[in-house]
């Protein structure tokens, strides 16, 4: 082969390995709210801390994201990245039931046929998945897993959506995992950790340990009429029962350490920071042993000088989104 041939292709070669390069372990998050959408993209290389590259919260009601997307994927150049996208809240049921006595290959279409009372809506036109529980030391020979069942209309459009602006969109993921994902990050999560996370309209709680999820919980919120009085500047400050939070959640503690056979856990981070947060956390820290701590993103990951993380929930969603593990095949 003539030298200026093999000159071309070993120019083409490091053009080739260096785009690899700057694509190596990037994914994005799409979160949505019903009045925002939220955009992450992350680097997760292994060995090394997470590196949030880019975020970015906008207004979007529900419906239509799809100009706000166009203009963040043109700003961002997201096109040929790897896209986890999350399920709303209200579009999807998780439980935890028995599994399916068959091969693993056969899981979902059994699930389906045996999981029908798990759920409050039928399931025949769902999407189901399932997903593995740690071993249960209380279960006997009952093998336990996760159940999740989407509704379809729900999955559709999403994925019209996505597929629309994202080449490599791969993954619709529930919050759930995309909270585990976060208190994967951190280092109590090797013992194991309570993660709480303060949404619009309810507390999701999740118990990990080695970064496998255990335990989930989701507190709804009181309505305004159920508080001691109607005041707006009232609902807005503790709109779960104190007790109540702090008996469901030792409850879950002590199902985790029982059915897991696993030691206590000692430390509850919730977010997002600020009023609400600080209240459940006096509440919590005087009803509870647990160590009580703010969850602040900031000390977990780093992030690039061209990005700044907003407050809220929604910007945890996404980049816990992005935080997926890389999709093999």
């Amino acid at each position: 082969m003539p030298f200026r041939m093999l000159q071309t292709v070993g120019q083409r070669f490091k053009r080739l390995f260096r785009k690899r390069r700057r694509s190596e372990g990037l994914r994005v998050g799409v979160a949505l709210s019903d009045t925002e959408i939220a955009v992450a993209l992350v680097r997760k290389l292994d060995g090394q801390r997470p590196k949030v590259l880019r975020i970015v919260v906008e207004e979007a009601p529900l419906g239509f994201a799809d100009p706000v997307l166009r203009k963040i994927i043109g700003e961002f150049e997201l096109r040929r990245v790897p896209v986890t996208a999350v399920i709303n809240a209200n579009d999807y049921q998780i439980a935890q039931v028995q599994a399916p006595d068959v091969p693993k290959a056969e899981l979902r279409a059994a699930a389906r046929y045996s999981m029908r009372d798990a759920f409050d809506f039928p399931i025949d036109n769902a999407t189901l998945d399932v997903f593995d529980l740690p071993e249960q030391t209380s279960s006997g020979d009952r093998k336990m897993c996760f159940a999740i069942a989407t509704r379809d209309d729900a999955v559709e459009k999403m994925t019209a959506v996505c597929e629309k602006h994202f080449r490599k969109f791969d993954v619709i993921d529930i919050p759930e995992l995309c909270q585990r994902n976060l208190a994967a990050l951190l280092p109590q999560d090797a013992k194991g950790v309570a993660f709480l996370m303060i949404r619009d309209e309810f507390a999701q709680l999740v118990l990990t340990r080695r970064g496998m999820l255990y335990v989930t919980r989701r507190f709804e919120f009181r309505q305004r009429g159920e508080l001691n009085g109607d005041s707006d500047e009232e609902a807005n400050e503790l709109p779960l029962d104190p007790q109540m939070l702090s008996l469901e959640l030792q409850r879950s503690l002590d199902y985790y350490e029982s059915h897991f056979d696993e030691t206590a856990i000692a430390d509850l981070f919730i977010a997002p920071s600020g009023m609400r947060a600080n209240l459940m956390a006096a509440e919590l820290g005087a009803s509870t042993g647990l160590r009580i701590s703010m969850f602040n993103i900031h000390d977990l990951v780093d992030v690039s000088f061209s990005a700044e993380i907003p407050d809220g929930w929604l910007p945890c969603m996404a980049i816990g989104a992005a935080l997926r593990a890389r999709i093999k095949g």
